[in-house]
């Protein structure tokens, strides 16, 4: 009977020919260290010089290798020594080598290797010396030809137990631009330590010096120092403390991103989760997605746990990212910001905390995202936009299976699945990103300004130029000049006056395109509730299976009804002071009365978001108008102020009033020392539909000011920084219009 009858250079196919590079060999080598349990791993590089060959030096501080781990494991290709047993001796870590043939990329990295280990045995410890020329499996006809001496020795006492890995005569020129891929590969390798499993990659490059010839006349501390960077090193933080760069970083923004999706799939595909528009109110919302059916070939992917993030990458947005990551935006650059942001974007796979290459690296857009986002980049999240890690189970649980070249996994029916859920994931979340980026005003272009003209109507520089003349022939020129300008200012008077009509007509009908909208989502689950009770009435007392499936879902249809209706009352409340209803004529009122008045209104909220008001106001000042319009303007910010300042951890939470008369005009200022509002928003504000909260109509500033101007006054945004400030402006008596 015929048998196989493997060739000796199987094993270097095995090794060299199917691990794709040197460096995914040295990612499969610190894999084995993790499986063996060690809280660390170091790699060393030395380069070639005159007076010996290069190598590199990969140890651990693991359980080590017994000889018959060496004889029965190690030196048996495609073992099932991992795939039989998944978990690590200690218990505690799902094993990333199933394969059996990941040792073997060290074939690539260079022709020999020398294999020192380290193995307790009860009482004692046995020491295992490998030495191996991956050249003699070339020159050998068959593998049974090939001998491999392992010396062994035992010792009483040892002070660790571990393997060290020596290949020598390298077959890679380890110069910059391989030893920035490395540090990157490496950096991308392991995510953030969350677990308290610690594992440390280290890399040393201590042997590089300008002294060697080139091109490994590098120095080796400033490479690390390169591409081995933190984002806190940007930071406004002390930075005078000591930083070992030898120490791996995984890449990250200081946790920091514009919007932020979190939440598990079930082996099933159901998904439940948050997503938090960090830029906005900050305040993760819940989401919940049923299983969508399985398509054809499709097969369960097992449990998948999803943590993405998202950036808006315009100009204004990216400088307030880098604000609230405490850098200054300024020292960067839009261009160089950009760049950082994009080093760590793509969305990683991981299982037991390493990531499956190539996935997550920035080039690497294996969920076609911008395939995607071509068709509509307005509402599409593009991958340039996204960094994160889907964490996957084991390839039992899950089957997703790596493949043998570790360059991804396998394209079988639970990849198709995993892809699937997740781009369904996606379609639920963009939208509400794009509704915020409308509501909050992102990418609007910026409103025309009368300013400008009004610094052009004063001929200044008109002015300017005459001063070269003579007294004589200045004098009816500057007469005509200065004529000339304040028939300009006149018309600009005029004209910004007829804007500011049209702006307010604008934002009536801004409001009541916001209104029909809102109330229509309010609507939805009235109607939908009320035609279900109608319709299930005479199924409400049987005594069957569907009798019992209506009284179930009863109580959801009331609920659903009540929740329509509460947002109805509150959409009809902030309509309130712009409803046009006949109010009699404007009169002369005390302004702390409507100032205690709106803050009763508002006790329960303040109390139960630990704020204290600050104000001492005259009690004698008088204004004149509706009294119903500053409570509205007045309710509106304060609560806007309530909200704000209960979505941050502040020590002493304070909103203060301050007023002051000046000439026929009374100035009511609110501050409070909650979130800041971004510079790139103070143009937008007041517009109806214009919101940072995650269920916000964006229709209480525009009222407000509204409701303001409808007695002689306005509302103004005064100060963004260090605090924010709206100040309120009314007349103090009857202004003649």
């Amino acid at each position: 009977m015929a048998k196989l009858k493997p060739r000796a250079r199987l094993i270097r196919t095995i090794g060299d020919k199917l691990i794709s590079g040197p460096e995914a060999a040295i990612i499969e080598l610190v894999k084995n260290a993790y499986d063996a349990d060690s809280p660390s791993v170091s790699i060393k590089i030395v380069p070639p010089s005159s007076k010996f060959n290069g190598r590199i030096i990969i140890t651990d501080v693991g359980h080590g290798m017994t000889y018959d781990n060496l004889i029965n494991n190690w030196l048996e290709p495609a073992t099932d020594s991992k795939l039989n047993q998944n978990k690590s001796r200690s218990g505690q870590r799902t094993v990333l080598g199933a394969k059996g043939v990941g040792r073997f990329a060290s074939a690539s990295i260079g022709k020999k290797l020398k294999l020192t280990s380290i193995a307790k045995l009860v009482d004692k410890f046995q020491v295992n010396i490998l030495n191996l020329d991956w050249s003699i499996f070339e020159q050998e006809k068959y593998l049974e030809d090939i001998d491999i001496d392992i010396i062994s020795n035992i010792v009483e006492q040892n002070s660790a137990t571990g393997v060290e890995i020596e290949i020598s005569e390298l077959s890679t020129i380890w110069d910059e631009t391989k030893l920035s891929n490395l540090i990157k590969e490496l950096r991308r390798l392991a995510i953030q330590n969350r677990t308290g499993d610690k594992f440390e990659i280290s890399l040393d490059l201590s042997a590089y010096n300008e002294d060697l010839d080139a091109p490994y006349n590098i120095n080796g501390f400033e490479i690390l120092k390169k591409y081995n960077k933190s984002i806190e090193v940007y930071s406004n933080s002390d930075n005078s403390q000591t930083v070992d760069h030898s120490i791996i970083i995984p890449y990250n923004l200081n946790d920091e991103s514009d919007y932020h999706l979190h939440g598990t799939f079930d082996k099933d595909g159901n998904f439940e989760g948050t997503f938090n528009i960090v830029r906005g109110d900050n305040t993760p919302k819940n989401i919940k997605i049923a299983a969508p059916l399985y398509s054809s070939g499709e097969v369960s992917c097992g449990p998948i746990d999803i943590d993405i993030k998202i950036y808006d990458l315009e100009k204004d947005s990216v400088e307030s990212l880098f604000k609230r990551m405490g850098l200054d935006f300024s020292k960067f650059g839009l261009r160089e910001a950009r760049k950082i942001i994009n080093e760590g974007t793509g969305i990683a796979i991981y299982r037991s905390g390493f990531r499956v290459r190539p996935y997550g690296e920035p080039d690497h857009d294996w969920l076609k995202l911008e395939k995607r986002r071509v068709q509509d980049p307005s509402k599409k999240i593009g991958h340039a936009q996204v960094s994160g890690s889907i964490n996957i189970s084991s390839e039992n649980e899950s089957n997703l299976i790596e493949r043998s070249s570790r360059e991804g996994l396998e394209t079988n029916g639970s990849y198709s699945r995993m892809i699937r859920l997740i781009e369904g994931l996606f379609l639920q979340i963009e939208p509400k990103r794009q509704d915020y980026r409308e509501r909050a005003g992102i990418s609007r272009k910026a409103k025309p300004s009368i300013r400008k003209a009004r610094e052009i109507a004063s001929l200044a520089s008109i002015s300017k130029a005459l001063q070269a003349l003579s007294p004589e022939e200045r004098k009816p020129i500057l007469l005509k000049v200065e004529k000339e300008s304040q028939a300009l200012t006149q018309a600009l008077d005029e004209i910004e006056e007829y804007q500011k009509l049209l702006e307010s007509r604008a934002a009536l009908g801004l409001v009541v395109g916001q209104v029909i909208h809102d109330g229509r989502t309010y609507l939805e689950p009235i109607i939908s509730s009320a035609k279900s009770i109608v319709d299930n009435a005479q199924y409400l007392l049987d005594k069957n299976q569907r009798g019992d499936l209506v009284r179930k879902y009863y109580p959801t249809y009331g609920q659903a009804i009540q929740t329509g209706a509460s947002g109805l009352s509150s959409l009809f409340k902030s309509l309130d002071p712009i409803s046009g209803r006949k109010r009699g004529r404007p009169t002369t009122f005390v302004l702390n009365q409507v100032i205690n008045a709106s803050l009763n209104l508002l006790s329960e909220k303040l109390i139960e978001s630990n704020i204290e008001i600050i104000y001492n106001i005259d009690d004698k000042i008088r204004i004149y108008g509706y009294p119903g319009d500053l409570q509205a303007a007045l309710i509106n910010i304060i609560d806007n102020a309530i909200y704000w300042l209960s979505s941050v951890e502040i020590k002493d939470r304070e909103i203060k009033l301050h007023c002051k008369t000046e000439q026929e005009n009374m100035y009511l200022s609110v501050s409070n020392n909650g979130p800041t509002i971004n510079h790139e928003d103070r143009k937008i504000i007041f517009d109806a539909g214009v919101s940072h909260k995650q269920d916000g109509h964006g229709l209480g500033l525009s009222i407000a000011r509204e409701a303001c101007r409808n007695s002689k006054g306005d509302l103004k945004l005064s100060a963004i920084e260090p605090q924010t400030i709206f100040t309120i402006e009314f007349p103090i008596s009857q202004q003649e219009k």
